[in-house]
């Protein structure tokens, strides 16, 4: 079927535009979001980054050159959407290290907090982006404060695979702060296991 939609989908874009766009979006739609929330680890976020991309399809399909894959194009677009989200949250942490940085000394606790509020959104934002297992046993560590050994009997696992979550979980956070300086890594890592 796919390959039948793809040899004649730019027949179909001259047929009628709506029916070839329902039946690219029917096809692929699937694919797209397994790719996007293999990336982003969100529900709604994938599907938003979806959206965007068959919003996108629908703006140029007439544009598109009819030798090209239109699987391709779409898997491009996703992409290029994934890395502007991607950049989106560090250029807002790098803001917020910029605005903090120009405080005057005398401030520094109001510099802490906005820095504080702005490591603590990136965290968040990387904790919703977590598989769900990792997910659950850290919000059950940080936000229940249960001990690894609770956290295994309740969940029916091995206390080490308790452990081995919650380290890729502390290294998923790590890795977020890790173009910074060590001292904000070490501030993310308090706010990940205090907050």
């Amino acid at each position: 079927m796919y390959k039948a939609l793809e040899s004649n989908f730019f027949l179909l874009v001259k047929l009628d535009k709506n029916k070839a766009f329902n039946l690219v979006f029917d096809a692929y739609w699937n694919a797209l979001y397994k790719q996007a929330y293999k990336k982003v680890h969100c529900t709604d976020l994938a599907q938003d980054l979806v959206q965007d991309v068959f919003v996108s399809l629908w703006d140029k399909i007439e544009l598109l050159d009819a030798e090209g894959s239109v699987l391709a194009y779409l898997f491009a677009i996703l992409r290029n959407k994934i890395l502007k989200l991607y950049e989106k949250d560090s250029v807002r942490l790098k803001y917020a290290i910029s605005v903090t940085a120009n405080v005057a000394p005398s401030d520094i606790h109001s510099q802490n907090t906005i820095l504080e509020k702005e490591l603590k959104a990136i965290i968040d934002t990387e904790v919703e982006r977590m598989p769900v297992r990792m997910k659950e046993i850290y919000l059950l560590k940080r936000e229940d404060d249960l001990s690894i050994k609770q956290i295994a009997q309740d969940l029916s696992l091995s206390e080490q695979t308790v452990k081995n979550q919650l380290q890729m979980a502390y290294q998923r956070l790590r890795t977020r702060v890790k173009d910074y300086d060590s001292s904000l890594a070490l501030l993310a890592l308090f706010i990940a296991k205090h907050l």
